[in-house]
């Protein structure tokens, strides 16, 4: 090693008189003391800083090696930079979703107010239900539209069109009549309407475009921003409805302006180099890809993206030699149509275990399971545990997997719906008044460490890059549809059958959803998104072995240092 690097130093001036001098920008970016970790000769095998450390002659002499008219810089600031690009775009793509989140939210902060007997424009119980369901019964049209979108303009615009559309349902709400009953009714609902698409066109781009900028080993992290972004949302309107119990229209006002914000910062956003890559837009992907890896606007032919470049535009030859098959042709194949049913089935059992339903109803909720304090606190109390619990999502994703965190969030959420139906059998005596408090908070907590998050984190995992925008938009679509029924039938299931059997009822589908787990969803920890499409074919990965090695310490430099 030391012999070929010093016999590359003599040759270096000969190889500058032939080639084109470097920009006088660009030589101070490569040579910087600050910048120049170590800087390799193309024809040397990537390798990780651990293993090749420069001597301090190196350092100080900062050289560049250039070789075949390319340069090569593979430094630690390089990946830091990348992995912070990362993490600051996938942010950047899930401020979206916080309208979805606040969408979700709203209706159990303001059904109390609509309802009030104070309120010369009340609604009836049920007018009620339609307004706190409505959107879920819109949310599939949005998963169905999402898929399209997402192949068609691209990620970025999407959730573009995405912000476009929240503020022009919170600004309907914000502005709707103060007299006229029925015409603030309308209003409101068609409002409803339109924010149940946004909530079913947001579920599949931004974890999308989170999977498709991450490395390996920083996907699990990034892909639960979805569902982190989710319950910001949810805490954000918790919090105004608390702080503003008495008028939902400054809420509305409020969230409208969340949603303007959102906008202007995806114009800073990139495209998603494997959508550019998919349209044959290959100058714009190395762009993006260099930009979103960490490498800024250097120009210069870097090996690390030119090999990730690569593999881009591979899977786009093998789904052309593949042919344009439709839709319908592909899901006959195994990589298509079992990971569609697994994740559609675990969809089913995180909506009728009753997640949604403690988000839609959470001050309805609280009333019903005996809870003592004041509901709205309360809803607040259940924004934060949904936040916290997210946040320590995306620590366990990357080191306990999917499977084993799902698990316990089954085993725990039966546990406190069991807990909740023994409350309203039999309420607690005045000093015990605090254990229905815990229970849903500990529900919230449970669910969200696995049933409530992981569904979302594994959507942009899956599914082939060929199908990946239909078959999320076909899943999203199921999901809100049970949704809309669970959230729907709820104040009929109470008035039926008591809050203490619906509570009996989610705790036996969430015991259901524990054996599904361990059965049927398959572990994706580590893996590719390669490795997971040969998974469902039945293949083994066909990658050698120093190429995962050598893809593993990439991505290991990256994650490091987050």
């Amino acid at each position: 090693m030391a012999h070929g690097t010093e016999a590359t130093q003599q040759r270096q001036p000969e190889d500058r008189t032939d080639d084109a001098p470097i920009a006088e920008d660009e030589r101070e970016q490569l040579t910087a003391p600050s910048n120049l970790h170590y800087i390799q000769p193309t024809s040397l095998s990537l390798i990780s800083e651990k293993q090749w450390k420069p001597t301090a002659s190196r350092q100080t002499d900062a050289m560049v090696y250039g070789m075949n008219n390319m340069t090569t810089i593979l430094t630690q600031k390089a990946h830091t930079a990348g992995a912070r690009m990362q993490l600051i775009m996938s942010i950047l793509a899930n401020l979206t979703v916080l309208s979805s989140g606040m969408g979700l939210g709203y209706s159990a902060i303001t059904l109390h107010a609509l309802t009030s007997e104070d309120n010369p424009l009340r609604m009836n119980s049920s007018q009620a239900s339609w307004f706190a369901s409505i959107s879920s019964i819109a949310c599939p049209l949005g998963g169905l539209i999402s898929g399209y979108l997402l192949d068609r303009i691209g990620r970025k615009k999407t959730l573009m069109l995405i912000n476009v559309l929240s503020i022009v349902s919170w600004s309907l709400i914000a502005v709707c009549s103060v007299t006229n009953f029925d015409l603030m009714y309308t209003q409101i609902l068609v409002a409803r309407v339109i924010i149940g698409i946004v909530i079913g066109l947001v579920s599949a781009p931004a974890s999308i475009y989170s999977a498709e900028i991450a490395t390996p080993k920083m996907r699990g992290r990034l892909t639960v921003l979805t569902s982190l972004s989710i319950a910001v949302g949810i805490l954000v309107i918790y919090s105004m409805g608390y702080a503003i119990p008495d008028d939902f229209r400054l809420v509305a006002a409020l969230a409208a302006g969340v949603c303007v914000l959102s906008l202007v910062l995806l114009c800073f956003m990139p495209e998603s180099p494997a959508w550019l890559m998919s349209k044959e837009r290959e100058e714009e992907a190395e762009r993006s890809l260099k930009k979103i890896r960490g490498y800024g606007a250097y120009r210069q032919r870097i090996p690390e993206v030119e090999k990730e470049l690569m593999r881009l535009r591979d899977n786009v030859m093998a789904q052309k030699r593949a042919g344009q098959e439709s839709f319908l042709r592909l899901l006959r194949q195994p990589q298509v149509y079992k990971p569609l049913g697994i994740i559609i089935g675990f969809f089913g059992f995180q909506q009728f275990s009753g997640i949604f339903v403690i988000v839609v109803y959470a001050a309805k909720v609280s009333s019903e399971a005996s809870v003592s304090m004041d509901p709205f606190l309360c809803t607040v109390l259940i924004g934060i545990t949904r936040v916290l619990a997210t946040l320590l999502v995306a620590y366990i994703l990357d080191t306990l997997g999917r499977k084993p965190p799902s698990i316990f969030s089954g085993v725990g959420m039966l546990v406190c719906m069991f807990g909740l139906a023994l409350c309203s059998y039999f309420p607690p005596i005045e000093g015990l008044k605090w254990i229905p408090t815990v229970l849903i908070l500990t529900y919230i907590f449970t669910s969200t460490l696995g049933f409530l998050t992981m569904p979302f984190s594994m959507l942009a995992e899956l599914f082939p890059q060929a199908v990946r925008g239909p078959a999320s938009g076909v899943t999203v679509f199921f999901t809100y549809l049970m949704s809309f029924f669970t959230i729907k039938l709820y104040p009929t299931m109470v008035d039926l059958i008591g809050s203490a059997n619906v509570f009996i009822i989610y705790g036996v589908v969430s015991l259901l959803g524990v054996l599904y787990v361990i059965y049927f969803v398959p572990e994706t920890k580590g893996k590719s998104l390669q490795e997971i499409e040969d998974y469902f074919r039945g293949m083994s990965h066909g990658s050698t072995p120093s190429q995962e090695v050598e893809e593993d310490e990439i991505s290991s430099l990256s994650s490091e240092s987050v």
